[in-house]
């Protein structure tokens, strides 16, 4: 295995190597993010076909993308801890089993009295999510040098989006409301044969190739994490005293707030965007998949740019808040558009949208991980991730009884003002980055004790 080494200097100081390896880490951990989640909006933005081919309602369809957050009510957490005492690999694994097993149920859901297995299915692959989701900033820590952790951050979040958005642009494609019955089970067919053998291939790839952790650490912060975990004694329940500490933490908690507001308030509006454009753009329903493609396109190319901008930055604050001011005047000027405007407005709207609120993920999961250090990565991930999926459910549902009972423009206006609330808590978060102190002392200290060898290529 090809590494680069980085010296520390002075006696005892920690070896830090960053392996090639890396990149392979990174990639099938991003593909099992893709393949996790292109199911997740496939049949809400084909809801107007969904409906009439099962023979279901609005609302049953819906839980098709709101079980992913029902079943991370319970699970993520637990999952998180598995993250936590076992490490990367038996996560992956994990989530990886259940992955490939939640698409082949999907299989037999294709026929159209088989609603319950396409129910099942999104279950299993929603149990496996949980597994993926509190990994990105352990794994970028574990795998990635200081300069690149947020980048790597970043990428996590441009598979799970790359996978929704590739849902979105499979789903028309895939099934029509002006198609036979036949024709629909035959491209929803096509589409979920394709996706369960794939995943299983996945499944081989990451047994055999994705290692638990590289031989040395990367970062100087994550050589004295390793070295303070080999010190200190082993705690029972120490996992579950972090949370404690975590949510203890004052700083944290308003992240908490302002990051389970903007991405309940992104999951709503993109489980009920069938909704919206059959409301107000009757004829151009089939199009909600590519709206939807759009608005995770944009936010891909953000997260990317995001990320590297906070590598260079590291201004965890100020980018949190562009991202959180953006997303509340994209709402906001979507739901003043949808109604007045052309659907050429609408997609250019829906491009803003994306920009702003998924591209939140990043500085959100890195600057927990910074309030909190020196707490395991994937604990503030988890409980930002636990949270946000209560809240989720709790806001689609609400939006979606008030778009029914009294319509869109209610239902817009309760969005943009959770967006202000959460704006608010946003702009009261203090700018504290632990985990960056402790990079600069270990540098510091390591300059002032001279340098201890040669770079290896």
């Amino acid at each position: 295995m090809e590494a680069v080494k980085v010296p520390l200097g002075g006696v005892g100081a920690p070896e830090i190597r960053v392996y090639r390896k890396r990149w392979v880490i990174l990639a099938l951990f991003l593909l099992e993010l893709l393949f996790n989640a292109v199911p997740w909006m496939q049949y809400t933005v084909l809801a107007d076909v969904a409906t009439v081919y099962y023979g279901v309602s609005n609302t049953e369809v819906e839980w098709t993308a709101l079980v992913y957050n029902l079943t991370a009510m319970v699970l993520v957490i637990p999952a998180a801890f598995v993250l936590d005492k076992y490490g990367l690999r038996p996560s992956m694994l994990v989530g990886a089993v259940l992955n490939a097993a939640g698409l082949w149920l999907r299989v037999v859901g294709v026929w159209p009295d088989c609603f319950w297995a396409v129910l099942a299915g999104h279950a299993l692959v929603s149990v496996a999510t949980n597994f993926f989701v509190s990994a990105p900033p352990r794994l970028a820590a574990v795998w990635f040098p200081a300069d690149e952790v947020s980048s790597a951050v970043g990428a996590s979040i441009i598979g799970q989006m790359g996978g929704v958005s590739l849902g979105c642009l499979l789903a028309p494609l895939t099934a029509r409301q002006t198609w036979t019955p036949d024709e629909n089970f035959r491209g929803f067919l096509v589409l979920n044969l394709t996706l369960a053998i794939l995943a299983t291939v996945l499944l081989v790839a990451v047994f055999f190739l994705f290692d638990q952790a590289p031989a040395h650490p990367p970062s100087p912060a994550q050589a004295a994490a390793q070295a303070a975990g080999k010190d200190a004694p082993e705690e029972k329940g120490s996992y579950f005293k972090s949370l404690l500490r975590i949510c203890k933490n004052g700083g944290f908690l308003l992240l908490l707030l302002s990051f389970n507001i903007i991405i309940s308030v992104y999951v709503a509006i993109t489980t009920v965007l069938n909704r919206d454009i059959t409301q107000f753009f009757p004829d151009r329903a089939a199009e909600t998949g590519y709206l939807a493609t759009l608005l995770c396109v944009t936010g891909i190319v953000a997260t990317f740019g995001f990320g590297i901008a906070l590598d260079k930055t590291k201004k965890f604050k100020e980018l949190s808040g562009i991202c959180y001011f953006g997303g509340l005047a994209s709402i906001a000027l979507f739901s003043g558009t949808i109604s007045t405007c052309s659907m050429e407005v609408v997609y250019l709207v829906a491009a803003i949208v994306g920009v702003f609120m998924t591209s939140y993920f990043v500085p959100a999961f890195e600057w927990g991980v910074e309030l909190t250090y020196p707490e395991p990565e994937g604990n503030p991930t988890s409980l930002l991730n636990w949270l946000m999926q209560f809240t989720s459910l709790v806001t689609t549902l609400t939006y979606s009884h008030m778009f029914s009972v009294w319509g869109p423009h209610v239902a817009h206006g309760f969005l943009v003002a959770l967006m202000a609330i959460g704006f608010v808590a946003q702009l009261c978060i203090p700018k504290r980055y632990l985990r960056r102190e402790a990079e600069l002392a270990l540098a510091k200290a390591a300059e002032a004790a001279g340098p201890a060898g040669q770079p290896l290529l």
